[in-house]
């Protein structure tokens, strides 16, 4: 089953690829020698999961945010109702309950952005995964001398894998420069 489901997201999911091993070819190939292709097929699932997770991170942010709204409008309304009480101390901590909070959302906001850019970065990722599926597939089919193996030349595959390697290394360096500027 979970077979199944790696390859129906790694044709959906790789179409990027310059490179793939036709679906038709594996089924020539025993269930014991495709199990040589777990390693690979796991490092796409947690691949996708680790972008899933971002998600999520993302999502909660974008919640976080939307908090902020209320927590201004609250210090907005501490602030006025001090002033009408005339109590000058609470309608000062109230005012600096306001720029806190602007400051959050101010945050948040950058908190955002990265994510977003870890999400590019891992999306990289989730590419270099997807190759050294294929290069494994690549490599199982050639073994098992497979009927049209003899089409598959796997300096193309192993040469796919290194690009989206040095793509993904160069998204990563961006990052790391772009969180030290948020931090």
């Amino acid at each position: 089953m979970r077979w199944i489901a790696i390859l129906a997201l790694a044709s959906s999911a790789c179409g990027g690829l310059g490179y793939q091993v036709d679906r038709d070819l594996l089924t020539e190939v025993s269930v014991e020698n495709k199990l040589t292709l777990f390693d690979a097929e796991n490092d796409v699932s947690i691949a996708l999961d680790e972008r899933e997770q971002i998600r999520r991170e993302i999502q909660q942010v974008k919640q976080e945010l939307k908090d902020t709204d209320k927590q201004i409008q609250e210090a907005v309304e501490d602030a006025e109702r001090a002033a009408d009480k005339g109590d000058v101390e609470r309608e000062k901590v109230a005012v600096m309950a306001d720029e806190v909070v602007y400051l959050k959302q101010a945050f948040l906001g950058e908190q955002i952005g990265l994510l977003r850019e870890r999400l590019s970065v891992q999306e990289s990722y989730i590419y270099v995964a997807f190759a050294k599926y294929e290069l494994a597939k690549a490599k199982l089919v050639k073994k098992n001398n497979v009927r049209g193996a003899q089409d598959i030349d796997l300096e193309d595959f192993e040469a796919q894998v290194d690009e989206y390697v040095e793509k993904a290394k160069e998204m990563n360096l961006d990052f790391a420069e772009y969180e030290k500027e948020v931090e």
